[in-house]
This record gives C-alpha cells, sequence and structure tokens, in this order.
C-alpha cells in the first residue's frame, strides 16, 4: 500500500523563516518515558497478604502493559524488622533485583497499622517487640493493634528504622518515590477502621519530618487523607499541614479515586479535596491510585468507563497512577484506558517547528525549537537538550547542549527556546540538524514519527554554514 502524501499545515507561522514540523508529530505511539507513567500493587497491605501478586505467570513481566513505570511496594514496618536492629530486606530485594532487568523503577510506602481484622489481621504491622518495650497501643476487636502514633517510645524505636530504611534507598537510583505511610491505616494517614482518634498537627508533622530526613533525595508523597480526614479542624489548621509539607519539598497523592461513596457526595471525578493537589503540583508530583478495580466496575454507575479517573488525573495534573488489582485481567478490559492515559500522565513532549536561517561561519549563531507539552503536568527532572549538526560532505559531528530547562514546559503550553549555535569553530558546508532529550545516557522520547528517528536523535531540518 502506498504510503499517503503528508498533509499541510494551514496555521500561520510564528514568525519568519519557520520550518513546521506539525506533519511528524505522532501521538499515536505509546512512549515509555521515565518519572511518570502507570504502577501497579506488587505488594499491597503487607506481606500477609498476597494480594494481586500471586497469580503472575513466571516470567510475565508486563512489557506490553503501555507506560507501566514501577511497581508499587506497599508493606509494614514488622515484615521488616521482626526483631530490634535486624533488618532483613530479602523479599524486596528480590523483587528489586528481578524486575529492575526489565527497566522498572519501584516506590515503597511503609505502613505501621493494618485495617482488616478476624482471619485478615495482621496484628504486628508495628513489630511485637516495639509495644514489649512499652509503647503504647489501642486493642480493637478483630485482633487488631494499633499504635498510639505520638507514643515517645514509639516515634524513638521508629526514628530508627527510618534511619535504616533511609540508608538503604535514599541513594537507589530505581527507587521512584517515598509514600508517607508511618501514620494511619494501611498508611493512609487517616484512623478509620481503627481508632478514629484525630491527633493534632504536631504529631502529622513528625512523621512527614522523619521521611523527609531520611529521604533529602527522593521526593516524599504526603496523602490527601492528612487534611480530609480531619472535618472538625479548622481550615487554617489543615492549610498549616500543606505549608509545613509543601516547605519540605512533598509530592501529593490520593488512594481513593472511583470510590463508591466519593461519587455519591463529591464531584465527577470523585476527588474529595480537589484544592489540596493546586498546592503540590507545580513543584512536585501527583500520584492517585485507583480503587480496588473488582470493587468498582461491577458498578457502572461508578466507574463510567474510567471517565471520573480521567478526570482525576486531569484535574490535579498527575504524573502517576495506580491501581490494586492483577495487572492481566486489568490490561485485558481497560486496554484502551490505559494506553490513553498513558502518555498524558506526566509530561508529553512534542516539536511544532523551528525557526531556522543559514548559520554565518566564524560566529555565534542561534535558533528556536517550539515544544509542546501535552501532558498532565511537567517534568520535575531537568534532562538535557542536545544539537547534534552532521556535515554532508565529511560526516563530521558537532553536539552542543543547549541552555534550556524542560522542568518550565507547563501542561498545555508551547515553549519557544532560542538555543545557541558556536560555529566559531566549524566547517562551511551543508548540515543536517538532529536533537535529543537526555537524562544521562538515556534518551527522553519525543512524540515525532519514527521516519524522523535515527537512534536517539530526532531530524529537525539541513541548513547551511555560510
Amino acid at each position: 500500500m502506498p504510503k499517503l502524501p503528508r498533509p499541510f499545515s494551514a496555521k500561520p507561522a510564528p514568525f519568519d523563516n519557520y520550518i513546521d514540523l506539525d506533519a511528524w508529530q505522532d501521538d499515536r505511539s505509546v512512549l515509555r518515558n521515565p518519572h511518570k507513567g502507570w504502577y501497579w500493587h506488587y505488594i499491597d497491605n503487607g506481606y500477609g497478604r498476597a494480594n494481586y501478586r500471586q497469580d503472575i505467570a513466571e516470567g510475565d513481566y508486563m512489557s506490553d502493559f503501555p507506560g507501566l513505570n514501577h511497581l508499587y511496594l506497599r508493606f509494614d514496618w514488622g515484615d521488616i524488622e521482626k526483631e530490634e536492629g535486624r533488618y532483613d530486606w530479602s523479599y524486596i530485594d528480590s523483587i528489586m533485583n528481578e524486575w529492575s532487568l526489565h527497566s522498572y523503577k519501584f516506590a515503597f510506602r511503609i505502613c505501621t497499622y493494618e485495617g482488616a481484622g478476624g482471619p485478615e489481621s495482621l496484628r504486628y504491622a508495628t513489630p511485637k517487640w516495639v509495644y514489649d518495650a512499652g509503647a503504647k497501643a489501642i486493642e480493637l476487636d478483630g485482633n487488631r493493634l494499633e499504635p498510639v502514633y505520638d507514643d515517645p517510645v514509639y516515634l524513638d524505636k521508629l526514628e530508627h528504622f527510618m534511619y535504616e530504611y533511609g540508608k538503604k534507598f535514599n541513594n537507589d537510583p530505581r527507587v521512584e518515590f517515598i509514600d508517607i505511610g508511618s501514620f494511619g491505616t494501611w498508611g493512609e494517614a487517616h484512623t478509620s477502621n481503627g481508632s478514629d482518634t484525630i491527633y493534632p498537627n504536631e504529631v502529622l508533622y513528625k512523621h512527614i519530618q522523619l521521611h523527609a530526613k531520611y529521604f533529602p533525595d527522593k521526593y516524599i508523597m504526603l496523602n490527601d487523607d492528612m487534611i480530609g480526614h480531619r472535618p472538625n479542624q479548622s481550615e487554617e489548621e489543615n492549610m498549616k499541614i500543606v505549608e509545613y509539607a509543601k516547605t519540605l519539598g512533598c509530592g501529593a497523592r490520593d488512594d481513593s479515586i472511583c470510590v463508591a461513596y466519593y461519587s455519591q457526595v463529591f464531584g465527577y471525578d470523585t476527588i474529595r479535596t480537589p484544592h489540596f493537589y493546586d498546592h503540590f503540583w507545580e513543584h512536585a508530583p501527583v500520584d492517585l491510585e485507583f480503587e480496588h478495580y473488582t470493587n468498582v466496575t461491577g458498578n457502572p454507575d461508578v466507574y463510567r468507563d474510567g471517565f471520573p479517573f480521567i478526570e482525576a488525573l486531569r484535574r490535579t495534573h498527575a504524573t502517576y497512577a495506580g491501581f490494586h488489582g492483577l495487572p492481566r485481567p486489568w490490561l485485558e478490559r481497560y486496554y484502551y484506558i490505559t494506553e490513553y492515559l498513558a502518555n498524558r500522565l506526566g509530561y508529553w513532549y512534542f516539536i511544532d517547528g523551528l525557526r531556522l536561517t543559514n548559520l554565518i561561519s566564524g560566529a555565534i549563531n542561534y535558533m528556536s525549537i517550539i515544544f509542546e507539552n501535552r501532558g498532565f503536568a511537567h517534568s520535575y527532572y531537568k534532562f538535557d537538550l542536545k544539537l547534534k549538526l552532521i556535515n554532508k560532505q565529511d560526516g563530521e559531528t558537532y553536539i552542543t547542549t543547549a541552555d534550556v530547562d524542560n522542568r518550565r514546559w507547563k501542561p498545555g503550553e508551547r515553549i519557544c527556546e532560542r538555543i545557541t549555535i558556536d560555529a566559531r569553530d566549524l566547517k562551511k558546508g551543508d548540515y543536517m540538524i538532529y536533537c535529543g532529550l537526555f537524562e544521562g545516557e538515556k534518551a527522553i522520547l519525543l512524540a515525532m514519527q519514527s521516519e524522523r528517528k535515527h537512534g536517539d536523535w530526532y531530524y529537525l531540518a539541513d541548513t547551511s554554514l555560510i
């Protein structure tokens, strides 16, 4: 079948000497780029529950899952430090060593209380030896034991653990982010399915600070329940929590999109505190977690073919999206929404065009490239924008790094970047110009047709050095 001709662009050029690249854009291919995208719960609420990892076929690393960025590991303090001072990370290490070979990252939440009772009870999410040492606890029905979150013995032992936790993972490049999980039921920053105790701000500050202190080089995520589960607290008191977390560079997270109750009492997107994310997304990532999909999809008035989830991700400028559930059934049932969101989560870069004239030999020259970010958010990591000029006559190559900060490329914006080309030492002749975006040695994929892609570089135009 012959190739169809490229369409022309009817829009006016933004300036003279403009080369329009709209026709070469590709909004169909899924780009697997770092620090954004989907995840799924590989460990869900402690080692004691095999939810969502028990039926994964050996050797199935989900390579066909669009935009799957990381595995989310949510486990208990008591899983790691069963005896004081003895830390067993072997199970976590085995997961990371296996899955990182397939380019996956990881995110963590360490919990100190699990809400389920009866046969499902995980009584010692906080290790038993902590209570034996004198930490206070609240005995609940169903064999549940909730720590008193401001107890000095509990906090002292927890800080020793956090020190080891941070020492092991703060500098591990495989770790994408850390959830603040030491406070609340399932680490969700509320005390429902527990004692329903409302703690003062100072207690919440302490749990936030412990994560920030021992993970200074990772994004740490503040759960919206830090303010949402405090109905009797004033807006002023809740805002103090938000402002404190912002000073520590926190991102934001919600565990409960498309929960049935929220879908009845809140807006179409089911978000309880939409304004919460406005305080965070410009300086740190947002992470939204879908309700256990088996609880939702049987109720079409809640799930609504996934559109409320899309709106929630758009409204909060989300970078990450996850779900409780087995990935294969999810993908088989919801492939198209997964594909649709894979690029839009976080940043998604296009090149609209460029301004380029012939270059002057022996001089400093300039060109302009118009980038467009069609993602829900911007990147929170700086990438290197590089230009490559190849001499058509002898193949000699010149590469330069532009003084450009992609973190400024906000969602929904077109950005014109003026780039310097130092031609003082270049030969006269005809050149091909390429660009590439890199994090270290890793190329960041741009939304451009494959015909323009050459290895890690994208062909922009020809020019002459005169």
